[in-house]
C-alpha cells in the first residue's frame, strides 16, 4: 500500500485491488482554496495510478458546500478518468454526504459516465461493493 499524506488530506492506494482511499482533515472547509488544491492532487493521482475504485472518507466535515470552482473541475476531469466505482463513507454530517452524493450522481447522469456510486456505512462494505462482479447487460431483443 502506498500512502500519500499532507496536512489536509491522506490518500492510500491499494494496487492489488486498484482502490484509492482519500480522507480529508476535519479542519478543512470544502469552500477553502486549500480544499480545491487537494481535489487537483486527487485527480492527478487517479490519472497517474489509473484508479478504478475510489473510496471517499470526508471524516467530520468542517462545513460548507462544494463550490462552483470544484464542481467545474469535476465536470472537466471526471469523464477522463478510468473510475468505475465511487464509494462515499457515511459521515456524521448527512447533509454533506447528501450534497456530495447528489453532485457526483448528477455528473454521472448528465455525462452518461460508466461509474457506479454508493453511500456505504464502512470501509469494509465499500471494499465488498468494489469486489462484486459487474452485472452483464441482458441481450437486446430483436424486433420481429
Amino acid at each position: 500500500m502506498c500512502v500519500i499524506q499532507d496536512d489536509f488530506m491522506e490518500m492510500a492506494y491499494e494496487g492489488a485491488r486498484n482502490i484509492l482511499s482519500v480522507k480529508w482533515s476535519d479542519e478543512l472547509s470544502v469552500e477553502s482554496s486549500r480544499f480545491f488544491q487537494t481535489i487537483v492532487s486527487l485527480f492527478a493521482v487517479i490519472q497517474e495510478r489509473k484508479v478504478t475504485n475510489l473510496m471517499i472518507d470526508s471524516g467530520i466535515p468542517a462545513g460548507g458546500v462544494l463550490t462552483e470552482e470544484i464542481i467545474e473541475y469535476f465536470i472537466q476531469h471526471i469523464p477522463h478518468t478510468p473510475l468505475k466505482n465511487i464509494a462515499i463513507l457515511e459521515s456524521p454530517d448527512y447533509l454533506w454526504d447528501n450534497n456530495l452524493y447528489q453532485v457526483i450522481s448528477l455528473l454521472i447522469t448528465s455525462y452518461q459516465l460508466p461509474i457506479g456510486l454508493k453511500l456505504v456505512k464502512s470501509r469494509a462494505s465499500g471494499q465488498e461493493w468494489f469486489a462484486r462482479p459487474v452485472p452483464s447487460k441482458p441481450p437486446k431483443k430483436k424486433k420481429v
